[in-house]
Parts: C-alpha cells; structure tokens; sequence
C-alpha cells in the first residue's frame, strides 16, 4: 500500500482526525473532568508507544546504528510529550501549546504529506507512525479543546510564546550540535531548513545560509518562519476567544 497526494485515501486521511475527535467527545462527553485527563494521559502514551515502535523498526533497518530520527524532539514527535505532560499535569501552558503550535503542525503535515509519496509501504510502523501519530495530536487537541482543558489566557498565551522561542532557539543549536557531533542529518523544528514540498520553502530561499565555525543558520528564514508562527499563534489564540462561549457549552 503506498500514498499519493490528493488521493481518495489522502482526503480521508485529511478528515480523519475531525472525525476521531468528534467520536471522542461524544463517547466520553459524560465523564468528569478528572476521568477525561486520564483518558488523555492514556491515549498520549498511545501516541507515544506508536512513536517507539516506529523508532524501533528504524533502529534495526538502519544496522542498529542510531540517527536523528530516533531523537523525538521532530515538532510532531515533541508534540506526544507536550500533551502527555499537559494531560498528567493540567497544565494550561503546555494544552496552549499544543492547540496554538502542535496542531496547526501537525495538520500542515497531514494536507503537505509528500514525505509520505517516498515510503515504499505504508504497511510498517513507519508509515502508520506517520498517519496514526498526525491523526491523533490533531484530534486529541481538539477534544481537549472541547472537554475544557484548553483555556488560553492573555498570561497564557505569554508563558507559551516564551517557551516557543526557546525551543525554536534551544532546537538551532542542537541540530548544528548533533550534526557536528554525531554526523546526524538533525533538523529539529525545522530550523535549519523546511520539510520539502511546504510553503516554507519559499522564505528558506529568500535567505541564504551562512557557516560560522562549525554553525550553521539561515537568519532570513528563522526570522520569517518565527514571524509565521506568532502570527499562527495569535490567529489561534483569536480563533480561541472567538469560539470561547461556545466551547463553554459543550462542557
């Protein structure tokens, strides 16, 4: 089984996370609160135990011999563990980051899936990874949305922006670290070059990369893709506020 863009299947794959967060919330809209974030707690460690198995299959096709892949720090890996820890801690930063940051990510990876064109099946843990994993960071932040558990305040939306700017910081210096280091391929959040095939390729060709040492950045990429992802926060955060009441009433 192999994936082609804009297929039946990739359309399907598109609405699949809406419909799983729409079963999810009507399959548990009558728990507590408290039994909702337990739920939540177990289908992050779901996600999390898709994303080892998938790292284990690379392991052994790869020798044995580790590489960046096996590093989950990849935005939509990292993403697993943010909303493990929101679910076990309640913690309305880390749910805002992954309402504001996550889900837009992982919804951009699911519609922009040409890495997908290139696996020789989707029947592997890689390929199921790559369609389970996007499916359910979309649609378990949807429900936590819907049950209640995201609430984005202005001092919220602060917290998260600052811990934002620091992984995309934090995420530079450990690409061209572990490159140097370990002759790994890292990208981490994308900081040093875009996923093939996204609009983001566009402001990485307006800038250009410049070498000092043994670092490596593209300043006019970093500052744009920055620039787009406060603007993608602020656009989530209205769209928060915008839909606010009505959220209320679906608890």
């Amino acid at each position: 089984m192999t994936f082609q863009m804009w297929s039946l299947f990739h359309y399907f794959f598109i609405a699949s996370p809406f419909i799983f967060a729409v079963v999810l919330y009507f399959v548990f809209r009558n728990k507590t609160y408290e039994e909702k974030r337990k739920i939540g707690v177990i289908l992050s460690i779901i996600a999390i135990i898709i994303l080892i198995l998938r790292n284990i299959e690379i392991y052994v096709k790869n020798g044995y011999v580790p590489n960046e892949e096996l590093i989950p720090l990849q935005i939509c890996h990292f993403a697993n563990f943010v909303l493990l820890f929101a679910f076990l801690k309640d913690n309305k930063v880390l749910f805002a980051l992954a309402f504001c940051l996550n889900l837009p990510a992982a919804m951009m990876s699911i519609i922009f899936a040409n890495g997908l064109e290139n696996y020789s099946t989707l029947l592997n843990f890689r390929g199921m990874a790559y369609l389970w994993g996007h499916m359910l960071i979309v649609a378990m932040t949807l429900w936590a949305v819907a049950s209640g558990f995201v609430k984005i305040t202005k001092k919220t939306l602060g917290k998260t922006m600052m811990l934002m700017v620091f992984l995309y910081v934090i995420g530079l210096v450990i690409n061209n670290i572990f490159n140097v280091l370990f002759g790994f391929h890292a990208n981490y959040f994308y900081t040093l070059k875009p996923e093939n095939g996204t609009p983001l390729e566009l402001f990485f060709n307006w800038g250009k990369m410049y070498i000092i040492g043994w670092f490596k950045i593209n300043p006019i990429y970093m500052i744009l893709t920055s620039l787009l992802g406060g603007i993608i926060v602020f656009g989530f955060y209205g769209m928060y506020k915008a839909v606010e009441p009505k959220i209320k009433s679906l608890q």
